[in-house]
């Protein structure tokens, strides 16, 4: 009998075992690649490495186009955007003789008034009642409304009983937005070899992505600093710690977070490394591998 009964508890364990793999419509559920190890090669070690380095060195290479580029963008979008201040540009150089600009808008800080104070004090309540109203379902969203709201209300209790005026100049925060993207541009292709390339994804696919990430972030990085400026302008300099903390540096790593996200769904070439559900269970009708 009790023979029997272990005989039943492992064929139990078996099939649960094989159960435990099945997605819902009865194929298998194969691990996700990052659960997966893979042998090194030597192949995928040295293009791993020449993706990185070659990055890299095509950011720096193409700093004085992209710097180009950027003032164009500017020149263009100020008359759009109705930004009334003259346009400037800042000399930098690096190592290896590469000397590029940046463009810059020369506009004065607005500084906030009360009125202002009070606009800003009755959004951030708006905001935050509006977290609170939201359903659970939505509680991401809601934390960070949330966020934004004691973000905003600690620069607004600044404002209110600071005696001296707000030392952070809007050309300062153009200034830190357009470095720190190029430095954003300049670590991702070190960030993807240390991520992504270490994975059996196909060559091209790639370069295919590090080239999309970086044009991606060279067109975003200028349009976001415009917004800003916008933004500052219009909104005073009581928005500009919000927009620093939070629509600034961050958003630019998010969209490396984002492209990355995408590249890991790509199917990669080694087919091996499935799960196979075992003989004893067959394949569930209708299921898909």
């Amino acid at each position: 009998m009790a023979g029997k009964s272990a005989r039943v508890a492992l064929a139990q364990a078996r099939r649960l075992e094989g159960l435990r793999v099945r997605g819902v419509r009865g194929g298998v559920i194969a691990p996700h690649r990052s659960m997966v190890g893979l042998p090194w090669t030597l192949w995928r070690l040295v293009t791993t490495l020449v993706l990185s380095a070659g990055g890299v060195v095509l950011v720096v290479a193409s700093l004085p186009w992209v710097g180009r580029f950027w003032q164009l963008i500017f020149e263009r979008a100020r008359d759009f955007l109705g930004i009334d201040a003259p346009l400037g540009d800042q000399q930098f150089g690096l190592p290896g003789n590469v000397h590029f600009t940046l463009p810059f808008i020369g506009a004065l800080t607005p500084q906030p008034d009360p009125r202002a104070l009070w606009i800003a004090g009755a959004a951030s309540l708006v905001v935050f009642a509006v977290s609170v109203l939201l359903p659970v379902r939505f509680t991401p969203l809601r934390y960070f409304l949330r966020l934004l709201a004691l973000l905003q209300g600690t620069a607004i209790l600044f404002f209110a009983i600071a005696s001296d005026p707000f030392p952070y100049r809007l050309t300062d925060h153009v200034f830190v937005l357009e470095t720190a993207g190029l430095v954003v541009m300049g670590l991702a292709p070190l960030l993807l070899g240390f991520t992504l390339h270490v994975f059996d994804l196909a060559l091209w696919k790639k370069l295919l992505l590090t080239l999309a990430v970086l044009a991606h972030l060279a067109v975003f990085i200028p349009l976001q600093v415009l917004v800003h400026i916008w933004l500052v302008l219009h909104g005073t300099a009581l928005v500009m710690p919000v927009l620093f903390l939070v629509f600034g540096l961050l958003l630019d790593v998010m969209v490396f977070v984002a492209f990355y996200g995408w590249a890991m769904s790509w199917r990669g070439q080694l087919e091996r490394h499935q799960v196979r559900p075992p003989a004893h269970l067959g394949r569930a009708r209708g299921g898909r591998a």
